[in-house]
């Protein structure tokens, strides 16, 4: 049997190491560390509690956790538990950590434990110090079996085949049940029509036991998850065709088509919206509840209200777009200079920030009417997706990938409050603002298509755009100048 106070290489007696863990031989260097148990994370998370501390770290103190909390990040790399415990350990437990030191910390420890329990409660306790940690949130998608080790990507490292011949797609085509001709949809109480018998159905009345629809918040995909997927950062860019069941015609598709009418046969087809993993398919949708005699009404009272007379108005398109939303939290700070009395004084400060929908236009290069038309829809009338929606009006698939909207969304809501900065410094007049470090967290994104009527007129030669609301009727777009309204412009100062 060992003694366990001598050296098991040269039989030299054992001192006790100068850090305290464990012995050590003072003539060939031998160590001999003892295993330290794991203990449970809600133990840790209670004597975390106790050691917490909200004073500010003196710079000797901050550097010394520095170089503890990178030995044990080392340690747990090298699977050495035991040197790992104990430096990460002592940031969890270290009043002067700071909290972006505490949730490294917590993170590095959920690679130490082995069970799925403590591993969760690590990664929990990584977004109480740090809500912001996608790291974290990642991991719990694993556990969750949300995210598969498989499908996340080095975003850094990307390559997205597009291959050289047209790929075939298989789409839904509707027909009726009764005469099997085609069915469309009209927009005149969201239900399904047969253009030749009259037999109308409700989207999702054909299935034998239909599941309840879900709840607006349940359309909500998390955005960690689907940021760590190939189809985060790539856009659909394969050509696709498409055969004909009704006249057996093949036709190619561009990649951003998702609807599409046979123009020898009128069948209507709506593709597959996610064929490969590559594509993230919509979770919600618009209805078109605004026909066409009621858009050209609609254009009548505009072009009255503009005064404008004896126009060529182009054909009609009725079309679903994309578009991405985003729900946001996080903290912005500012500082800049209030007046307090007579005086003008420094003033600084931080607020939550908390953002529902926040809507980015999935299209390259929109028109700033088309983004002002997409930014009015109510969006608490969104309806989970169906292609029964599609019957008979095209749509199109986002050309803007799920990392780049995630970006323009974080900027739009940066801008919106430099240019309304009232609840951000409590209704405070700041002059010279600045709004700084800001850490705006994306929690969850839906993929959308929203109903749009796009038509466009001519007047002395000139083209001009107009975008109607598909969900309302409301017109946005370019009117025609002439003298009399440039003179009204004029004198309101515009």
């Amino acid at each position: 049997m060992t003694n366990p106070t001598l050296c098991p290489t040269c039989g030299t007696k054992l001192a006790f190491a100068p850090d305290g863990r464990g012995k050590i031989c003072e003539r060939c260097g031998y160590r001999l560390v003892e295993q330290r148990p794991l203990k449970p994370v809600g133990e840790l998370v209670r004597a975390q509690r106790l050691f917490r501390s909200t004073a500010r770290t003196d710079a000797e103190k901050e550097t010394s956790l520095r170089i503890s909390l990178q030995q044990g990040i080392y340690a747990a790399k090298q699977k050495d538990r035991d040197e790992a415990l104990f430096h990460l350990e002592r940031i969890i437990l270290s009043g002067d950590a700071t909290d972006k030191m505490r949730a490294e910390a917590w993170l590095w420890l959920s690679e130490v434990y082995e069970d799925a329990a403590n591993k969760r409660a690590c990664l929990e306790q990584v977004l109480v110090w740090e809500p912001a940690n996608g790291v974290a949130r990642r991991g719990l998608a694993l556990l969750d079996g949300r995210l598969r080790a498989e499908e996340i990507v080095d975003p850094n490292q990307i390559h997205q085949n597009v291959p050289a011949e047209p790929q075939e797609v298989r789409a839904e085509q509707f027909v009726c049940p009764n005469c099997a001709s085609r069915m469309i949809y009209t927009p005149d109480g969201q239900r399904l029509r047969c253009e030749f018998c009259g037999y109308e159905q409700t989207p999702g009345e054909e299935t034998t036991h239909p599941t309840p629809a879900p709840h607006p918040d349940d359309l909500e995909q998390d955005f960690a998850v689907g940021l760590a997927r190939l189809s985060g950062h790539v856009q659909p860019v394969a050509m696709r065709a498409l055969q004909c069941q009704g006249c057996g015609v093949e036709f190619v598709l561009t990649p951003e088509i998702l609807s599409v009418t046979c123009p020898y046969c009128n069948h209507v087809y709506v593709t597959e919206t996610a064929e490969t993993q590559e594509i993230l398919p919509p979770q919600a949708i618009i209805p078109f509840a605004v026909s066409e005699d009621q858009v050209r009404e609609a254009l009548r009272q505009w072009f009255k209200s503009q005064g404008i007379k004896r126009v060529r108005l182009l054909p009609l398109v009725g079309i679903y777009l994309p578009a991405w939303t985003f729900d946001l939290s996080g903290e912005i700070s500012w500082k800049g200079i209030v007046q307090q009395g007579e005086d003008m004084v420094p003033a600084m400060g931080r607020s939550h920030v908390l953002r529902d929908d926040e809507l980015v236009v999935a299209q390259k290069r929109p028109s700033k009417y088309l983004r002002h038309a997409l930014q009015q829809f109510d969006l608490k009338q969104l309806l989970p997706y169906d292609p029964a929606y599609l019957a008979d009006w095209p749509a199109q698939r986002y050309q803007v990938p799920l990392a780049d909207a995630s970006l323009a969304a974080r900027g739009n809501l940066v801008r919106q409050i430099r240019e309304q900065p009232g609840e951000l410094t409590n209704w405070q007049m700041v002059r010279n603002l600045q709004i700084g470090s800001h850490d705006l967290l994306i929690l969850s994104y839906k993929l959308i298509l929203l109903p749009i009527w796009i038509v466009h007129y001519q007047l002395e030669q000139q083209t001009y755009e107009l975008v109607i609301d598909g969900q309302n009727g409301r017109v946005f777009g370019e009117r025609h100048d002439n003298l009399l309204n440039k003179l009204s412009s004029w004198l309101r100062g515009k």
